[in-house]
C-alpha cells in the first residue's frame, strides 16, 4: 500500500511539472510572436530604385514633398545617403544638425542616415529640402532612398 501512494505522489508530482513546462513554453511562445507582432524586425530600409533619367536630388525632393500627402502619421521618417569619404560625410553632417537634424553615421558602408521627426505640412518639409539639397550638394552626397520607422 505505501508503494502503491508513494508511485501514485511520484506520479501527480510529474504530472505536475509536465503541466507546468508546457505552460510556460506556450507563454515564452505566445510572448514572442506578441513581440514579432508588435516591433517586427527589419533588416533592411525600404528603397526605392532611382531612375537613370531623374537626378537622385529631384527623386529625394519629391520623396519628401510626398510625405504631406501620407494619410496616417508616419514620422518619424529615415533619409539615407552614401559618400565618397568619411571627410564629405562629417560635412554633411555638420550642415544639416545647423538645422536640427540629427543623424548617424556608419564608417564602414560610408552611410549617413538622417533622422526627420518635425512635420509633414508643406512649409516643413520644403525647408527640410532646401536643407538637405543644400547639404547634399555642398557635400557630393548620394541620395539613397528613405525607410519609415515605425
Amino acid at each position: 500500500m505505501k508503494l502503491f501512494k508513494f508511485l501514485l505522489g511520484a506520479a501527480t508530482i510529474t504530472v505536475g511539472a509536465c503541466a507546468v513546462a508546457g505552460k510556460m513554453r506556450r507563454d515564452k511562445q505566445r510572448q514572442e510572436e506578441l513581440d514579432e507582432f508588435l516591433c517586427p524586425d527589419i533588416d533592411e530600409p525600404i528603397e526605392k530604385e532611382i531612375e537613370s533619367n531623374e537626378s537622385p536630388l529631384k527623386h529625394m525632393e519629391a520623396d519628401i514633398m510626398g510625405f504631406k500627402e501620407a494619410q496616417e502619421d508616419i514620422l518619424p521618417v529615415t533619409l539615407t545617403y552614401s559618400f565618397d569619404s568619411k571627410d564629405s560625410a562629417k560635412q554633411f553632417q555638420t550642415e544639416i544638425a545647423k538645422n536640427g537634424l540629427t543623424s548617424s553615421y556608419d564608417d564602414e558602408d560610408k552611410i549617413v542616415d538622417v533622422i526627420y521627426h518635425d512635420g509633414v505640412n508643406e512649409s516643413d518639409l520644403k525647408i527640410l529640402s532646401d536643407t538637405l539639397v543644400n547639404a547634399c550638394t555642398n557635400a557630393s552626397a548620394e541620395y539613397k532612398g528613405f525607410h519609415f520607422n515605425k
